[in-house]
């Protein structure tokens, strides 16, 4: 079976890997451990996240080789290829608060260099398998869509990371529509995660009713954010202005997308005509051509017949549905698990045509299909 990973998790070993991208001036202001009396004087690159796993945030492999889960270039080669994965799209999860920082300018500096510690640490390691996403700072959408024309271009460069929600708005508002605009010229689709609404600096609130008290919680609710960008943009007519661009939901699940789409239907027959007339077909139209969404983490019924059923419920999901891993998360999704519950006919849309079509991968940057075994070579000679 043939695998695309639509969103595998990096990580660096110190975050003095990113601030060593950064200008002069910005090293200095952002210093490092030690560079002050008492062990003091780094700034954290990234806003502070509330909820934390009590079990660990990292499978207990990723930890073997020490430090942070998901920094091993390694580890995450010898997991592509143990899973038959063809090509991944690597997500700097402890970096996605980054645009959530108060300091604008240290923001779009973070950003900035996040980037091209992406491309030095990651895209360039001989691996055809590995393909990045443009971090931008959101909150100052002139700045993002700068920087998406900056490195959007590099070959192994498929997508656009919104991250942490810095202006408390959902992104279907008119403000983030130079992004969408610079996105949409490169043909890089938007890349949304579940979990950049929750840091203690931003504005938004990462579920519905306001913040909750324990991680579970959290955890259990974390789609709320994806619901709320993805109903906005539909909503707000994104996908009326800008026709060619799509975006890929993680890290929310996919049992909540029936009902969403059912209902949002539901009252754009009774208001929608009137109320947003700049919508020329039903939302669940806009979301099925424009919308993916990724299998982690994968919230399946705890039989495998019950979540066919539900799954069924909607055949459209064949096409909207994308294989991802979230690995090194505590939560990482094998394929296996996947397809062992998907309805028939489905295997191969799901784990990987479904992402070979949404991802922009230029000629440069497409891998050639691999076998284990030759990618395991290939690995093994860096």
């Amino acid at each position: 079976m043939s695998v695309i990973d639509a969103c595998a998790h990096v990580a660096w070993t110190s975050q003095d890997e990113v601030v060593a991208h950064m200008s002069r001036g910005w090293r200095e202001y952002v210093g490092h451990a030690g560079f002050l009396p008492d062990g003091g004087g780094a700034i954290p690159l990234t806003s502070s996240h509330p909820y934390r796993n009590p079990g660990g945030d990292g499978l207990e492999s990723a930890y073997r080789e020490g430090g942070r889960p998901g920094s091993s270039l390694t580890e995450l080669q010898q997991t592509l290829t143990d899973q038959g994965v063809e090509r991944a799209v690597i997500v700097p999860r402890h970096l996605l608060l980054a645009p959530t920082l108060p300091n604008l300018h240290l923001a779009e500096e973070v950003c900035r260099a996040a980037n091209d510690w992406i491309r030095d640490r990651w895209l360039s390691a001989q691996d055809p398998r590995l393909h990045g996403v443009v971090l931008v700072p959101n909150q100052t959408p002139d700045a993002a869509a700068s920087e998406i024309r900056r490195v959007g271009e590099h070959p192994r460069v498929a997508g656009v990371l919104m991250g942490g929600n810095g202006l408390g708005r959902p992104f279907g508002h008119p403000i983030y529509h130079p992004i969408y605009e610079a996105a949409a010229q490169l043909g890089l689709p938007i890349v949304i995660h579940a979990g950049g609404d929750v840091s203690t600096d931003a504005m938004a609130r990462p579920t519905a009713g306001g913040p909750v008290a324990t991680y579970a919680e959290y955890h259990m609710l974390q789609a709320h954010s994806l619901m709320t960008h993805c109903v906005s943009m539909i909503g707000q007519g994104v996908f009326s202005k800008y026709p060619s661009l799509n975006v890929l939901l993680v890290g929310g699940g996919v049992t909540w997308i029936p009902s969403l789409i059912w209902r949002f239907d539901t009252e754009y027959r009774s208001v929608g005509p009137r109320d947003a007339t700049w919508l020329t077909e039903l939302p669940g139209e806009y979301f099925h051509r424009h919308v993916r969404v990724a299998t982690y983490p994968f919230d399946g019924a705890p039989d495998r017949a019950s979540t066919e059923r539900l799954l069924k419920t909607m055949p459209e999901l064949a096409d909207v549905l994308c294989y991802a891993s979230g690995f090194p998360s505590w939560d990482a999704v094998w394929p296996a698990d996947v397809t062992g519950v998907l309805p028939a006919g489905w295997e191969d849309r799901v784990m990987r045509d479904n992402a070979d079509s949404f991802f922009r991968w230029s000629a440069a940057g497409r891998a050639p299909r691999l076998s284990p075994d030759t990618a395991h070579r290939g690995s093994e000679s860096q």
